[in-house]
């Protein structure tokens, strides 16, 4: 046990040896996407508003008159200290703005992941234990359904049924105004319970609802195939026919031997998939009007704030890297089979 937690101490470090790289070769690649895109981000945020001489001294200040290179050695420096940068349109500090709404789309984020677990688990599950009856065939094509439904059009199927034709849930927003509760740590569900108010809760339940379970259904989607496929893998294997044949009952046999090993490659696909919800987080926040980083992307993309949608894309970029290094430590502690 202590040689294996060595090993296991070993390859930690070097997994986050490999994430200096790793977020390195992502800083440049965004760096370079955005300077060669076509557009001047000075003249598209004021157009005619201001004068040549001010559009040069703006573009002085945000150090864009710069070359390249010097350019891309700030910004790296920027990144070093946290620093993402200055909005061309509101001159405020992405990352404060980052700091703001974050907290809103962790929240939405959080949600959708525990509805696609709960969904493609269970449904997956069930599909393989129940091989080509009419449970398998209605998993395998709610999988395949969900996952082909474009993420807007299935936010707006469910505004439209259960916003405007049944009033169950509201439309858009993240709670009521009148039903806020005080901000400790921004996600308004866990504020809610610190502070004991649970009429904020439930209300920003009611918000909360529609994007995570639209958010969360096309994850969903993805897990329930991969879940049916291992837990027949499973359920094949010789260690649980050995399980059987030794007069283990059935159900033990599947919850204890097959559906608990059938979990493990679900761990490393649901850590990649937190890159899909990022980024079906920006579709459902804006369809859903949720005021989190998602829909502040697109309005600094419809204003042409180049400097905002560098901030924002780049701290995606790190999260996504730090999570697939949380999830690579968790396999590698939870599968034996992982050499390090």
């Amino acid at each position: 046990m202590a040689k294996r937690g060595g090993s296991l101490g070993r390859y930690v470090l070097l997994r986050i040896l490999l994430t200096v790289p790793m977020v390195l070769i992502l800083l440049t690649f965004v760096f370079v996407i955005l300077r060669v895109a076509p557009g001047d981000p000075i003249e598209a945020a004021y157009g005619q508003k201001l004068p040549p001489a001010e559009i040069a001294k703006v573009r002085h200040n945000l150090g864009l008159d710069r070359p390249l290179i010097v350019q891309y050695g700030a910004y790296l420096g920027d990144m070093v200290h946290g620093d993402f940068g200055k909005s061309v349109v509101t001159q405020q500090s992405v990352g404060t703005l980052i700091r703001a709404d974050f907290p809103a789309t962790l929240e939405l984020t959080l949600t959708a992941m525990l509805v696609a677990i709960v969904v493609g688990v269970g449904i997956g599950s069930l599909s393989g234990r129940f091989r080509d009856t009419p449970i398998d065939l209605g998993g395998r094509l709610f999988g395949i359904v969900i996952y082909a439904a474009p993420i807007f059009w299935l936010g707006m199927m469910f505004q439209l049924l259960f916003s405007v034709k049944l009033h169950i849930f509201p439309s858009g927003g993240r709670t009521a105004a009148f039903a806020q509760p005080h901000h400790i740590t921004g996600l308004y569900l866990l504020d809610s319970v610190l502070t004991w108010n649970w009429s904020a809760f439930w209300q920003t339940l009611r918000y909360l609802a529609l994007p995570a379970i639209t958010l969360g259904l096309v994850i969903g989607g993805v897990l329930v195939r991969l879940v049916r496929v291992h837990m027949l893998q499973t359920l094949q294997s010789d260690y649980v026919e050995a399980a059987r044949a030794r007069g283990i009952p059935e159900w033990r046999v599947v919850m204890r031997h097959a559906f608990r090993n059938a979990l493990i490659p679900v761990i490393t696909v649901t850590g990649l998939q937190f890159a899909a919800l990022l980024g079906g987080a920006v579709l459902t926040e804006t369809t859903f009007t949720w005021p989190g980083l998602g829909s502040q992307l697109v309005q600094y993309l419809d204003s042409r704030d180049y400097p905002g949608v560098q901030g924002i894309i780049t701290f995606f970029a790190i999260l996504v890297v730090f999570v697939s290094l949380l999830i690579d430590v968790i396999n590698a502690y939870v599968d034996p089979r992982i050499r390090y």
